[in-house]
C-alpha cells in the first residue's frame, strides 16, 4: 500500500477523532457573544509606549519565513501545551527597522537565551537590521544567562556591550551538516533498499544504501560549509574587533582556554575580548535600571517586540494600493496534495498561484523560496502553474531565502528574474528514489506472498523488485532529470550540456551560484520586490505589496479574531485540553509527519540534503 493511500486513512481517522472537538467548538461559539459584551464594554485601553523604553527583541525557538501553524493553531496548541516556539524573520526586522526612528525606544536589547537560531541567510537579514540600527546612534545591549551558542553569538557580536552572567559560557560549535545511515540496518532486517538517482553529488538517497557519505558528497559539503564558516568567524571577528586567530583559538582549543583561566571560561572569554563584562541577573537588572528607569521603583521600561508591534500598529505584511507586487512564501517540504503551514503542497500552493493570477490588482509577483524541494511531481506542478501566470505579460521574481534548492530551485526557474542572498544555500539540480522492499524480511518470520498477475511487474513492497522493475524506476528517474535540467536550460538560457556540467546535485553558495549563472543577482527580499515593480513598470513608491496567505480551516470558518475569542473563553471556563489523549493522537499525528512529506506518486523526489545545524 502507497504512504500517501495509508496517510488518507489516517487522516480519516483523525477527522472522525476529531468530531467532539467540532461539536465542542460549536458550543462555545454560542458563548462568544458573553465574551464581546465584556470586551465592548471594556473600552480602548491601548498601551503607549513610554519615553526611554528599551526594545527587547525576546528571540524565541527558530528563525522562520513562515510558520508552521496559523495563528489560531497557535493559540490552540499553547493552551494544549503544544506549542511551536518559531520566530518570524519578517517581525524582527520590523521591529527593528520602527524603532531605528522612535523617539520612544533609547535602545536595542538581545536577550536570547531561549534562542535556537536559523539559517545563515536568517542570521544575516537580522543582523543587517541590527547594524542599520545602530546608524541611530542608538546603543545595542546584548545579555545572556545562560551563555552564547554559535548564532546566538553572531547576533550578540554585533552589540555595543556584551553581557554574560558569571556562571555562563560562549560554546560555539560551528556549522555541521550530519546524516544517519541504514544500509547496515537493512541488511540486518533483509530489507531491500532500491535507490535510482541521477547525479553523483545527489546525497538525498545515500543513507538508504550506504553506511558513510561518498567522497563527491563529503567534498561538496566541505565547499559550501567552508565558505559559510569563513565567513562567520570574519563577520564576528569583526563585529568584536579582534582577530580571526583569537576567536578560532578560543573555539578550537577551548579545553587549552580553559587551563589557561583555572577552568573558569567566562572569565576566558571575557580577557580574550568576547565579551565586555560579567554580572548576574540582579547586577544586570541593576544596569538596566540606571539607564531606562520606570515611573515605580526598580521598574524598567522594557517592551517586548510582539507588543512593540502591536502597540505601534506595525503590520508585519506590506501595504496594498490599486497597483500591487504579489507575494507568495514557499517555504518547506515540497509535497503533493495538501498539508498545512511550513509546507508547500502542491494542491494549496497552485490555488494561491491561481489566487493572484486572477487578481487584477497584481501587476506582477514574488515568490519567496525557503525550501529543499521534495516531490518531483508536485514541483512540476507548481512550476507549471507559475509558466501559466508568466504567460499572463505579468513578471515573476524568485527570491531565495535560507535554502532554495533541488525543488526549491526548480520552482525557481520559471521566474524572469532569480535573486539569492550571499548565504544562499542553492542548485542541487539532481533526481532520487528509494522503494525499500521485505520479501527477504517477510520471509525470515515465514510469511509469503503468491498470486497471479496479468502484468509481470511489482506492485507490492512485499515483493523484490525484478530487473525490469529496476530498469522502469532508473528510466523514469534519467526522464525526471532531463526535464530537470532543460527547464533550467530555457529559462536561464543555457545550453543543456551547461546545465549538466553544474548539476549532478551539486550544491552552491549564493555568491557562488551567481558566477555560475544559476540567479540573477544577490539582493535581499525587498530589493527582490524593488526589482518585479521595475519590471511591472510601476512607479516607484506608488505600487502596493499584496501577500497571498493560506488560511487553516479554523480560520476560514471562524476568522482569525473569533477564533482567539474561542481560546480566551476556554481558558475562562477551565477546559482542559492538555489531556493524556489529545496528547497521544497528536504525538501519532506528528510521528507521520515525515512519512507523509515522501508522498511523491511516483516515488522520485527533488530534494536536497542542504541540512545546516
Amino acid at each position: 500500500m502507497k504512504i500517501k493511500s495509508i496517510m488518507s486513512k489516517f487522516g480519516k481517522f483523525l477527522d472522525a477523532t476529531g468530531l467532539f472537538a467540532k461539536r465542542l467548538v460549536v458550543f462555545i461559539i454560542l458563548l462568544i457573544f458573553i465574551g464581546a459584551l465584556f470586551s465592548s464594554g471594556s473600552g480602548d485601553q491601548q498601551t503607549e509606549i513610554l519615553d526611554g523604553s528599551i526594545l527587547s527583541l525576546d528571540l524565541q525557538g527558530y528563525l522562520v519565513e513562515e510558520k508552521t501553524q496559523s495563528e489560531f493553531e497557535a493559540a490552540f496548541a499553547e493552551f494544549s501545551g503544544e506549542l511551536t516556539n518559531e520566530t518570524l524573520v519578517s517581525d524582527v526586522v520590523n521591529a527593528i527597522e520602527m524603532a531605528k526612528n522612535d523617539e520612544s525606544i533609547s535602545f536595542l536589547l538581545l536577550e536570547m537565551d531561549d534562542f535556537l537560531g536559523g539559517s545563515p541567510t536568517k542570521l544575516q537579514n537580522v543582523s543587517d537590521a541590527i547594524r542599520d540600527f545602530k546608524e541611530s546612534e542608538k546603543k545595542v545591549i546584548a545579555y545572556s544567562g545562560y551563555g552564547y551558542n554559535t548564532p546566538q553569538y553572531y547576533l550578540a557580536s554585533l552589540a555595543d556591550e556584551v553581557h554574560m552572567h558569571d556562571y555562563a559560557a560562549i560554546f560555539i560549535s560551528g556549522y555541521r551538516s550530519y546524516r544517519t545511515y541504514y544500509k547496515s540496518f537493512f541488511d540486518k532486517f533483509y530489507i531491500d533498499s532500491n535507490v535510482f538517482k541521477v547525479g553523483e553529488f545527489k546525497a538525498f538517497v545515500e543513507p538508504y544504501f550506504r553506511d558513510n557519505m561518498s567522497e563527491e558528497s563529503k567534498n561538496n559539503i566541505i565547499e559550501w560549509i567552508s565558505v559559510l564558516w569563513s565567513s562567520y568567524l570574519g563577520e564576528v571577528a569583526s563585529a568584536r574587533g579582534i582577530e580571526i586567530e583569537t576567536l578560532e583559538k578560543y573555539i578550537q582549543s577551548l579545553d587549552e582556554v580553559a587551563a589557561e583561566s583555572n577552568d573558569d571560561l567566562a572569565v576566558a572569554s571575557l580577557d580574550m575580548g568576547l565579551i565586555d563584562k560579567l554580572s548576574n541577573k540582579r547586577e544586570f537588572r541593576d544596569y538596566l535600571y540606571s539607564l531606562a528607569p520606570g515611573e515605580e521603583d526598580n521598574e524598567i521600561n522594557i517592551v517586548g517586540r510582539n507588543d512593540y508591534l502591536n502597540i505601534s500598529q506595525i503590520e508585519s505584511d506590506y501595504q496594498t494600493e490599486e497597483d500591487n507586487v504579489g507575494l507568495i512564501i514557499a517555504t518547506g517540504s515540497i509535497v503533493d496534495g495538501s498539508a498545512g503551514p511550513g509546507s508547500i503542497a502542491g494542491d494549496d500552493f497552485i490555488k494561491l498561484i491561481r489566487d493572484a493570477y486572477e487578481d487584477e490588482s497584481i501587476k506582477a509577483l514574488v515568490l519567496r523560496v525557503d525550501s529543499g524541494g521534495g516531490s518531483a511531481y508536485a514541483s512540476e506542478v507548481i512550476a507549471d502553474e507559475l509558466e501559466k501566470f508568466k504567460s499572463s505579460g505579468r513578471p515573476i521574481v524568485a527570491s531565495m531565502g535560507g535554502v532554495a534548492a533541488s525543488g526549491g530551485y526548480y520552482i525557481s526557474a520559471p521566474a524572469n528574474q532569480i535573486f539569492a542572498e550571499p548565504h544562499t544555500i542553492t542548485g542541487s539540480i539532481g533526481v532520487g528514489g528509494f522503494i525499500p522492499t521485505f520479501e527477504r524480511a517477510l520471509d525470515q518470520i515465514g510469511i509469503h506472498e503468491d498470486g497471479y498477475s496479468t502484468v509481470d511487474t511489482t506492485t507490492s513492497v512485499t515483493k523484490t523488485l525484478t530487473e525490469k522493475d529496476k530498469k522502469l524506476m532508473q528510466s523514469g528517474t534519467d526522464l525526471v532529470y532531463k526535464k530537470f535540467i532543460t527547464k533550467v536550460a530555457e529559462n536561464r538560457n543555457m545550453t543543456i550540456v551547461e546545465v549538466d556540467k553544474i548539476a549532478r546535485g551539486k550544491v552552491w553558495i549564493g555568491q557562488k551560484a551567481l558566477e555560475i549563472g544559476l540567479v540573477d543577482q544577490l539582493g535581499t527580499l525587498a530589493e527582490a520586490i524593488d526589482k518585479a515593480a521595475e519590471l511591472a513598470e510601476l512607479e516607484k513608491d506608488t505600487f502596493g505589496v499584496k501577500t497571498i496567505d493560506r488560511e487553516s480551516q479554523f480560520e476560514k470558518i471562524f476568522g482569525i479574531p473569533i477564533a482567539k475569542t474561542v481560546i480566551g473563553i476556554m481558558k475562562i471556563m477551565g477546559i482542559n485540553l492538555n489531556n493524556s489523549n489529545l496528547k497521544v493522537l497528536n504525538n501519532l499525528s506528528n510521528s507521520m509527519d515525515e512519512l507523509n512529506s515522501y508522498n511523491d506518486p511516483r516515488g522520485i523526489y527533488m530534494n536536497c540534503f542542504c541540512e545546516l545545524k
